[in-house]
């Protein structure tokens, strides 16, 4: 990790003694689906005040936590620096806001069967049970904005023509703030098939039983790798006013690294899928 940061600070300074100039801008929106990683001890140490936390949650079954951040939870505004004898490869650097609802989260669930009345027949005798059921869960999740610095090493693959490719390497590191922990814990009357809360509150109304807390956390860093994979589309090959113009889809498979306070540091790996715009002034 270290060497990649260094490698590219390396090659940022070394542009500034040859023949660069700033060629493109880019604006880029995107979202960043993978699996979080956290567990109950996690929790109770960012939310040491929690009172759901310091129950006893061993009847819990615990269910792997994915987690998708919808279009617009990272947004990126970048400059591109023409690299001089290097006509095919880009340097972009900017910078780079992303909304992580979901840094670290856990979560189980539990039924539970219970006798709700007892029917006998007036003719035999004989008794008929009748059963019920509810559903417990609980779900905590760390979440946090972070600002990077954001830096790639672009390479174009007929970067002349209407439809072009690109891929590469890059690099960002930034810090946290507004980060919080939210624990929800419920009570389903009926049972919850899907588990998670939200859909509690749609379709069990106020028949399931909400309970909330919300804890304030300090600030850490984050930092991140990733490899630029992408599609590009000139607007305009006529008109002058569209040829500046492209469309570009990128793909970013990587994986992230935060570090957060009192806890430590935690690994994510996964996949950023951006759509952007980039103007060409040369």
């Amino acid at each position: 990790m270290k060497k990649i940061l260094f490698s590219i600070a390396l090659l940022s300074l070394g542009t500034a003694q040859a023949q660069i100039s700033i060629n493109e801008i880019y604006l880029q929106s995107g979202s960043f689906f993978g699996q979080n990683k956290g567990s109950l001890a996690d929790f109770q140490t960012l939310a040491p005040g929690s009172s759901i936390l310091q129950q006893d949650l061993s009847a819990y079954q615990t269910y792997p936590q994915m987690f998708f951040n919808l279009p617009g939870q990272s947004q990126s505004l970048s400059v591109g620096l023409g690299l001089g004898k290097m006509p095919n490869a880009t340097l972009r650097l900017g910078l780079m806001h992303t909304s992580q609802n979901n840094a670290l989260a856990t979560g189980g669930s539990y039924t539970e069967t219970f006798r709700v009345d007892t029917l006998t027949s007036s003719q035999s005798g004989e008794q008929y049970f009748v059963d019920s059921f509810s559903t417990h869960s609980f779900n905590a999740n760390y979440a946090q904005e972070q600002l990077r610095i954001d830096a790639s090493l672009l390479f174009r693959y007929n970067a002349d023509k209407r439809w072009s490719f690109f891929g590469g390497i890059g690099a960002n590191f930034g810090l946290s703030y507004n980060a919080a922990t939210t624990v929800h814990h419920r009570v389903s009357p009926y049972g919850d098939g899907f588990g998670y809360g939200m859909f509690n509150d749609i379709f069990m109304g106020s028949g399931a039983n909400h309970e909330q807390e919300v804890f304030e956390n300090k600030g850490g860093f984050g930092l991140g790798v990733y490899a630029p994979l992408g599609i590009d589309f000139q607007i305009g090959k006529k008109r002058e006013f569209w040829k500046p113009m492209h469309l570009y889809m990128e793909l970013r498979p990587g994986f992230n690294i935060n570090q957060i306070a009192g806890l430590g540091t935690t690994f994510s790996a996964g996949n950023f899928s951006n759509v952007g715009l980039r103007f060409q002034f040369k």
